[in-house]
């Protein structure tokens, strides 16, 4: 019983394989509609740096997403 281990991971694969492939997709539509989504409205609370600050923002969280979940597909 001690060297048994059972693998149930190819369900858990594919699901983090779809939902990798959703964050490239999302990461590639976002970088397409940078300038729409993140660019500088002309506001006068608006800056070139907060419309900057707002992109970097969710690129970081965009990126680690992207990282863990391509761990997860290896590690499940």
């Amino acid at each position: 019983m001690i060297g048994l281990v059972v693998r149930h991971s190819l369900p858990l694969k594919g699901f983090f394989s779809v939902a990798f492939l959703l964050l490239v997709s999302a990461a590639l539509y976002l970088f397409r509609n940078r300038k729409q989504f993140f660019g500088y409205k002309g506001d006068p609370g608006d800056t070139y740096a907060s419309a900057n600050l707002r992109m970097w923002m969710v690129i970081l969280i965009l990126i680690h997403a992207i990282v863990i979940t391509g761990i997860m597909i290896f590690e499940v």
